[in-house]
């Protein structure tokens, strides 16, 4: 009897207080009463439930570096050659990892585990290897750059600029990289409308030597802009605050009846812009503008012939569009924009389209970044980096389409300008 008398007393005590707890919670909540120091206790057991839920939410989240693969993702691997590509990707939140592998079998030929502290959101972009394993590398819009052994140990830092974007070598040897000045994202140009003062982000075109990493060309674009009187090309931008948007330097590696050695492709985004620029004298030799937008990846074809990735896609994406009419279909359909690579002959000025049938058909679209290189003259790759597909084309044809697996159930790493090695 005794045992009862104490169950249900336990049990009348507990309502009681839980009764108390609920009746305090809502007044907390509300604002409407103030319980002194048990305010802040009462709101953590309340709260605690929430706070579980959203901390178990921020663990399962993954980082930005990792793409969800699509349900109906199918490969194709059709390579009866080995193509090799050298690609970084997130080993975890904080640590990268840079590998050459070979798309043919999926092997992997070689690892370096990057030993730098990361953001969850930082990625090593367009990463380039020597022969004795030794690599170069920046964390995009972070770090400048890095030279390190097969081991990973440093051989030189060059942090006194911070690069994005492509990595490429001239001649020489040097290394082109697009870049701008510490910190990241802040305005070091500007000029002035109607008494206005506009800052903007000014880009930088720099040579390194890849020796011992020591600055030996560093020059403002809004500098060259200013010295080849066109100017007027930073008001074709639809952003203010990033007028140009650098994002490929492409050396001549000879002198054809085009171009000399040592002059730069250069391309722009935001204006949509493709510069012919020659450093040993400060002159832009042309300006390409045509029938493409927010292109990236200008590269040489052959002596006459450029070619670059075609984005076709806003260079400042907005969402702006009328209300739909009452009968759509009445409107006839003016464009319908998919990627493409575009082909310009420096001879006749003369645009074509490569593969433009075919990305329509497989849904290649990649509004930002993007890549394309040739292997051989009837075979091309392609980066869709927003998505994270990989594509190998063959006269035509899909030889190879996939992603870079990564150690998440149901997700791909995103690819980050994966370099082609030609041998």
């Amino acid at each position: 009897m005794n045992r009862i008398i104490t169950t249900c007393s336990v049990i009348i005590i507990c309502l009681f207080t839980l009764s108390i707890f609920g009746w305090m919670s809502v007044h907390i909540s509300k604002g409407d009463k103030d319980f002194g120091f048990l305010n802040e206790p009462i709101k953590f057991m309340y709260s605690f439930i929430d706070q579980f839920r959203e901390s178990l939410e921020e663990v399962q989240k993954k980082s930005p570096t990792f793409l969800k693969t699509e349900d109906h993702h199918e490969a194709i691997n059709k390579l009866t050659t080995d193509i090799e590509v050298l690609t970084s990707f997130s080993e975890s939140d904080h640590t990268r990892a840079v590998t050459l592998m070979n798309l043919k079998n999926d092997s992997v030929i070689y690892k370096w585990s990057i030993p730098d502290s990361v953001e969850d959101h930082d990625r090593i972009v367009n990463p380039m290897h020597y022969p004795n394993k030794d690599l170069i590398y920046f964390f995009t819009m972070s770090t400048g750059l890095r030279r390190v052994d097969s081991l990973c140990n440093v051989k030189w830092i060059q942090d006194s600029i911070v690069a994005h974007h492509s990595l490429n070598v001239d001649s020489a040897g040097n290394l082109w990289i697009c870049s701008g000045n510490p910190p990241a994202w802040s305005a070091s140009g500007k000029y002035k409308m109607y008494g206005r003062t506009v800052y903007f982000i000014d880009d930088y075109l720099t040579q390194i030597d890849p020796i011992n990493g020591r600055i030996l060309f560093h020059k403002s674009l809004a500098e060259i802009f200013k010295s080849n009187n066109i100017v007027n090309y930073l008001l074709h931008s639809q952003s203010g605050q990033d007028p140009m948007h650098l994002n490929d330097i492409q050396p001549a590696l000879k002198t054809t009846k085009y171009y000399n050695e040592g002059d730069l492709f250069i391309s722009l985004k935001q204006i949509s812009l493709i510069l012919h620029y020659r450093p040993s004298t400060n002159e832009i030799i042309k300006a390409i503008k045509g029938p493409f937008s927010a292109q990236h990846d200008v590269d040489f074809l052959n002596d006459s012939t450029l070619t670059w990735f075609n984005n076709n896609y806003y260079a400042l994406w907005t969402e702006d569009s009328k209300p739909a009419p009452k009968d759509p279909e009445k409107i006839d359909l003016t464009a319908d924009f998919f990627s493409n690579i575009v082909k310009y002959d420096l001879g006749t000025e003369e645009f074509t389209f490569i593969g433009d049938s075919l990305f329509r058909a497989n849904w290649i679209f990649t509004g930002t970044e993007g890549l394309h290189v040739f292997i051989n003259d009837s075979t091309y790759f392609v980066e869709q980096q927003n998505q994270g597909y990989l594509w190998v084309i063959q006269n035509n044809e899909v030889i190879y389409k996939n992603v870079f697996n990564s150690q998440h159930d149901g997700y791909h790493h995103l690819p980050n300008w994966t370099r082609i090695i030609k041998k």
